[in-house]
């Protein structure tokens, strides 16, 4: 009796799945949205927009972008479907864009839908936008084809070759859980011709309460990712007279605590190149020398 119940349990939990319904989504009938903006409203509410891509055989890439106000997130979803001929889709989302003055107010609210959304990646980049992002998303900037693939690159170009320490909505969301831990994300930037990234947004817990320029990121970066490779830093010596030029970066942290005293200790390495030096000539020792000033060893290369 007990081995025939087991067969006829495993047999249902065989054929189970055959008798489920399963949701499928052709992709030529979905609208997907390649970047999603929040702004801040009136009255408590919150501005959305979104850029959607139209491709087209006979045209280039073109992005449109919509915008809707509403109080939450979720009517903010029904308001865009009831502008597009097709169904919205997040799948594709690889940036989301918050304006600084929603920031300041806290932004958990906004990201909770999205972070909880099995369609909408974790790995998304977070990007601070000084100004409102309905503004961006409207702007058609010369180096771009598509808003979505052009600030991932941009991101990623910054992230790997220059001054951002790694970050995106995962890493966002696991500093904001984690106690003594604080997120940051990038800190964007533009006009009617150029978009670019300027530095980073420091956040107490969700709440925007400062930013670093890309000088002061570069500290952050050490303290945080350390440099792989690449990177470029510029240090005056001589009271100001001279600019050196380091390439090629690679670095490392060690950190220590010291309970009794309640101190931090952390060591940084960092390994590099001198690629220009505007004080003309040097001497062999000279690299030593003119780093040693601004407390960054080097060895020449």
């Amino acid at each position: 009796m007990y081995k025939a119940l087991k067969v006829s349990m495993l047999a249902l939990l065989l054929f189970l799945p055959l008798f489920s319904v399963v949701t499928t989504r052709v992709i030529d009938e979905l609208q997907l949205i390649s970047v999603i903006g929040f702004d801040k409203g009136g009255e408590g509410a919150i501005k959305g927009t979104v850029s959607l891509t139209s491709y087209s055989v006979e045209e280039a890439t073109k992005n449109t972008a919509l915008s809707a106000e509403s109080n939450s997130t979720r009517a903010l979803r029904l308001k865009f479907n009831s502008m597009s001929s097709r169904p919205l889709h997040g799948g594709k989302i690889s940036s989301i864009l918050l304006e600084d003055q929603l920031a300041e107010g806290g932004i958990f609210d906004v990201l909770d839908t999205y972070y909880r959304d099995p369609t909408v990646a974790t790995k998304a980049y977070l990007s601070v936008t000084n100004g409102t992002t309905q503004g961006l998303l409207n702007v058609q900037f010369p180096l771009q084809s598509e808003i979505g693939a052009y600030l991932k690159d941009m991101l990623d170009h910054n992230i790997t070759q220059g001054n951002l320490p790694q970050s995106n909505m995962h890493l966002f969301m696991r500093a904001y859980f984690e106690k003594g831990h604080d997120p940051f994300l990038p800190y964007l930037s533009y006009s009617e011709r150029n978009l670019q990234v300027d530095g980073i947004a420091l956040f107490k817990q969700d709440r925007l309460i400062d930013t670093l320029n890309l000088e002061e990121s570069f500290l952050l970066k050490l303290l945080t990712d350390g440099y792989q490779s690449g990177g470029v830093l510029e240090v005056r010596v001589d009271e100001g007279k001279h600019v050196a030029v380091l390439r090629e970066l690679r670095s490392d942290a060690d950190v220590h605590v010291d309970l009794k005293t309640r101190t931090l200790f952390i060591d940084v390495g960092l390994r590099t190149r001198l690629s220009e030096y505007s004080g003309g000539f040097w001497k062999k020792r000279s690299c030593n020398i003119l780093l040693q000033k601004q407390m960054l060893p080097c060895r020449k290369e």
